[in-house]
Formats: C-alpha cells, structure tokens, sequence
C-alpha cells in the first residue's frame, strides 16, 4: 500500500510534464504552422451537390429522373428501394397525377406530393411513407443546388 501512493504520483507527474511540454511546442510553434492546421480542408462537393445544380427536379423528363435516380444510386447516396420508387414505369405518362409539360418534363415534387395526399386520403401508410422518403430525396437535390450539403434523409 505504501509503493502504490508514490506509484500514482510518479503517473500524475508524467502527465503534467506531457501536457506541459504539449503546451510548449505548441506555443513554440511558428503562427503559419498553426494556422494550416486549424484551417479545415475544403469540403468536397456531394453528389447531391452536384445533382442539385444540374438538375431542376420540377421540370424533369422521366428519362431524365431515371438519370438522377441512377446515379443517386451508383454513387450509394440512395438505396435499390429508393431508385425504384423514383423510377416508376409511368408508360406514356398516364399514371401520373400531375401533367407533364409539352417537353415531357415533371414537376416530380408536385407529382410526389399529389401521391402523398392520393395516399393519406385511401389511408394507404407504406405508399404515404414511400412518397414522403421522395419528396425528402428531391428535396436534398434542391438544397445541394443552393451549396447546402449536411442535410440527411
């Protein structure tokens, strides 16, 4: 019992002495060194960054939402159930709930939504839940067009 007391001050002075001599180099430092090292790399740009300013997800051609779906879906920022859901085979566009443009183009969070009201008024909750993850997903595409890049679905 009586080695053990001088033991735990033997450990509590090493550490003063380590976080002092921490203190010291840090201090000794030149100020360009430091100022690197708490300067934050530059975030890379996210795919939903780079999708967002691509692509207007209200005016969108089915085509052109099964491009953004793929490659959500190849650079694993959606899952194989989310790529599904936002390519549904509409045919010749009659099973929308929203009209597409004379280009062919969808405003697919307006159509989205529709789907979630259709949804929510048959009481209908694994479609409701789909349509909700959709509209969450286009709306990560809408924030990465505006640089915001930390939102998670």
């Amino acid at each position: 019992m009586t080695i053990a007391a001088p033991l735990a001050v033997l450990g509590i002075a090493k550490t003063a002495f380590s976080i002092i001599g921490s203190l010291a180099d840090a201090v000794s430092r030149p100020a360009s060194q430091t100022a690197a090292a708490a300067t934050p790399a530059k975030a890379q740009e996210s795919i939903w960054h780079q999708l967002g300013q691509a692509v207007d997800v209200t005016a969108l051609s089915r085509d052109e939402m099964t491009k953004v779906a793929w490659t959500l879906y190849d650079n694993g920022a959606i899952g194989l159930d989310d790529f599904r859901m936002l390519t549904l085979d509409h045919g010749d566009q009659s099973g929308l709930l929203t009209a597409a443009d004379a280009q062919g183009r969808v405003d697919w969070a307006a159509e989205f939504q529709a789907r979630l009201d259709q949804h929510r008024s048959q009481g209908d909750e694994q479609a409701m839940t789909q349509d909700q993850r959709a509209l969450d997903i286009l709306s990560r595409l809408r924030a990465g067009s505006k640089g915001v890049t930390s939102i998670r679905v």
